[in-house]
């Protein structure tokens, strides 16, 4: 059997999947109503149009919101922008993503036997805090 036909498939459905996603991205630089470009708006004059809990996510460092705003309609798109480096989690009691997780080792993992993580959530915003344990893999 022949590699040549799935990796056609995979490649047209990533491309798919790429053009979706380029699609929608380009589709908060215009706006909807009007068709006319939107731009966007820096750091100091979006806060106006967040909400209290995403201008606490953003004063955390969890989350870059980003305003995309239409001068003709007046109107506002707002896209979250998550940084791959953020310890923040979504907080279960008010759902933001304010809550910072910190893991202890309780019991370190060997090649005999997994091991078992102490995990906290605190929450910067709500004061919400979570404790659980969670469980490694056998060290390889």
């Amino acid at each position: 059997m022949s590699l040549l036909p799935w990796l056609a498939l995979a490649g047209a459905v990533g491309g798919g999947l790429w053009f979706a996603r380029a699609r929608r991205r380009a589709s908060t630089w215009t706006c909807r109503k009007c068709a006319k470009a939107r731009v966007l708006l820096d750091e100091d004059t979006e806060d106006p149009y967040l909400s209290e809990a995403q201008r606490r996510e953003e004063q955390l460092g969890a989350v870059d919101y980003q305003v995309w705003w239409c001068a003709s309609c007046e109107d506002g798109v707002v896209v979250r922008r998550a940084p791959f480096s953020s310890r923040a989690v979504v907080c279960k009691e008010c759902r933001s993503r304010a809550a910072k997780e910190k893991a202890y080792t309780v019991v370190p993992a060997t090649k005999d036997r997994g091991g078992e993580l102490r995990v906290e959530l605190d929450c910067e915003r709500c004061g919400h805090a979570q404790r659980f344990s969670r469980y490694t893999p056998r060290a390889s």
